[in-house]
């Protein structure tokens, strides 16, 4: 195993990548952990695709957003290209979901904090390319974190397909792509599988789910031409959590309360003690 990248000391392998091998490592001049990813060498085999990773991922770390992965430095050591990131500790959405519906109200907060961070990259006319259930990390808190953005598009074996992550600001196709994808992974987050090509999409959802939900899953999905922002759809979710938000409030307050067998059974014998101490006083005081 690799023992050091730079300034960087390996720690241990966390698995393997679109990219390539990735590692836990600690930065020794900062003290921070973070994941490192030795690029592929299918990925950088000529000084062109070299070249447009570099610029690719020099885009890619300009964008700040608390939903995606922080890329925070490319580096290279004795000829291995490395790509540094902030460590999410988490689990993949995809194996959250795990084949089975979350709650709807969980999958529209993650599908909203993804609109958002995509709202904030294509502000910055730099889009995904290959958002999947694969690609978002979710911590412990519930924090939704896009990896590999602005690079993803690069992969071994698939890097001539590379390079489309960065767009001209007139170029709506692409980012339609990225909204199209997250209205996948909603469906997902909702049904427990992706959409079957050619489905019909609001029939598709399960119908015990909120009635608000439905529309947002159709039009992203290309129904009514789709979204044409990143920034309308996250807003639109937003409100659709704050409904549910609501309901479940207004639900709560009109439940009656609760009062279990346990608790009558517990004052019925305090009321019989008490009945019984009052007796044997007054037996007790009258024969005195």
């Amino acid at each position: 195993m690799i023992e050091t990248l730079g300034q960087y000391k390996i720690l241990e392998p966390a698995g393997s990548g679109p990219l390539g091998d990735v590692y836990r490592a600690r930065d020794t001049r900062v003290g921070r952990t973070v994941a490192i990813t030795v690029v592929s060498d299918q990925i950088t085999s000529s000084p062109e695709r070299r070249e447009h990773f570099l610029r690719d991922a020099r885009a890619a770390a300009a964008v700040s957003h608390p939903n995606i992965v922080t890329l925070y430095e490319v580096g290279e050591d004795d000829g291995r290209l490395y790509v540094v990131y902030e460590f999410v500790q988490g689990q993949t959405l995809k194996t959250i979901i795990g084949g089975r519906p979350l709650n709807p109200r969980r999958a529209v907060d993650v599908a909203g904090q993804i609109a958002e961070a995509l709202a904030d990259a294509h502000a910055a006319d730099l889009v995904h390319g290959a958002i999947t259930a694969d690609t978002i990390v979710v911590t412990p808190k519930g924090h939704a974190k896009i990896t590999d953005f602005g690079l993803a598009a690069f992969s071994r074996g698939a890097a001539e397909t590379a390079g489309a992550s960065k767009r001209a600001p007139d170029d709506s196709t692409a980012y339609r792509a990225d909204l199209f994808s997250l209205g996948v992974i909603l469906f997902e987050m909702l049904t427990g599988s992706a959409p079957a090509p050619g489905a019909g999409v609001p029939s598709a959802v399960n119908r015990s789910l909120p009635r608000e939900i439905d529309p947002i899953v159709a039009k992203a999905l290309g129904k009514s031409g789709g979204y044409e922002s990143a920034a309308t759809l996250a807003a639109e979710l937003r409100a659709v959590g704050a409904i549910l938000d609501i309901r479940q409030e207004a639900h709560e307050a009109a439940a009656p309360v609760a009062v279990s067998t346990r608790s009558y059974a517990g004052w019925i014998v305090l009321a019989l003690t008490l009945a019984a101490a009052a007796a044997t006083a007054w037996w007790y005081f009258r024969g005195a």
